[in-house]
């Protein structure tokens, strides 16, 4: 079936100081969360699972501001499948394991939308840009109570990693999301922007319970080291909105 043309912008904001962690797991971890129509998408043969903090700034749904505070910020934790077209192409996306937000009222909006498993935390960040170094240090945190799992990273100046570092645009350049309700419903969206410039880190720090956060399978990657942490500065998005029982072609 073919993408509909001109569908409206469901949703638009700013993504920025998006922070990457990856890890490279055993893909029967995720096997059972794939989505009906899709499969896990591969790097040289390696299943990845990201976790990623940034700022969810200036968001409008149909360009409406869409909540009292429009900007907050968003810790999630994500891997990667893609959908084979009938006309031999893939589409590649991600589908979000838990999303968290520190509003009651987003997290209901976006279950409620897309389907997602988004939950309400107490949340802060701490960004600065010192001017002497050049430097970006960044630290995400989110919890219940104190902010028990913190992410943080330092972003030397000079750190673009070039176009022959093909992890990270793997990473980003996943421009669908697909989520399962239930068994019989797929729903997929489309995130436009434009490809990110990526930036490798010096210095990281990730102190997160995954146990307590996503669940005993999970536990695992507080034992290990990401494979890679990145950076990106980020841009302006748009969401376009599909649901089906299962996805459909848009070629």
């Amino acid at each position: 079936m073919k993408q509909p043309r001109n569908r409206p912008v469901f949703l638009s904001a700013e993504w920025h100081d998006l922070l990457f962690a990856n890890y490279s797991v055993d893909p029967t971890l995720l096997a059972p969360l794939v989505p009906k129509g899709t499969e896990l998408d591969l790097h040289d043969g390696k299943c990845y699972i990201s976790l990623v903090a940034f700022q969810f700034l200036d968001t409008k749904v149909f360009g409406i501001p869409a909540f009292p505070n429009r900007n907050f910020n968003e810790i999630n934790l994500r891997f990667y499948v893609k959908r084979p077209l009938s006309d031999g192409k893939e589409q590649t996306g991600v589908v979000f394991i838990k999303e968290i937000v520190p509003s009651r009222l987003i997290a209901w909006t976006a279950r409620t939308l897309y389907g997602e498993n988004y939950v309400a935390m107490n949340m802060d960040h701490e960004i600065t840009n010192d001017r002497s170094s050049q430097e970006i240090k960044l630290t995400y945190g989110c919890g219940r109570g104190e902010f028990h799992n913190r992410f943080s990273a330092v972003v030397p100046p000079e750190s673009h990693i070039g176009d022959d570092e093909q992890l990270g645009a793997f990473i980003t350049e996943h421009y669908w999301g697909y989520s399962s309700p239930n068994q019989n419903r797929t729903v997929e969206y489309e995130v436009k922007h434009p490809r990110w410039p990526i930036n490798r880190v010096t210095d990281y720090s990730i102190d997160f319970d995954f146990k307590d956060l996503y669940g005993p399978h999970y536990s695992l990657l507080s034992e290990t080291d990401p494979a890679s942490v990145l950076y990106c500065e980020g841009s302006g998005i748009t969401c376009l909105l599909y649901t089906s029982p299962s996805p459909r072609d848009r070629g």
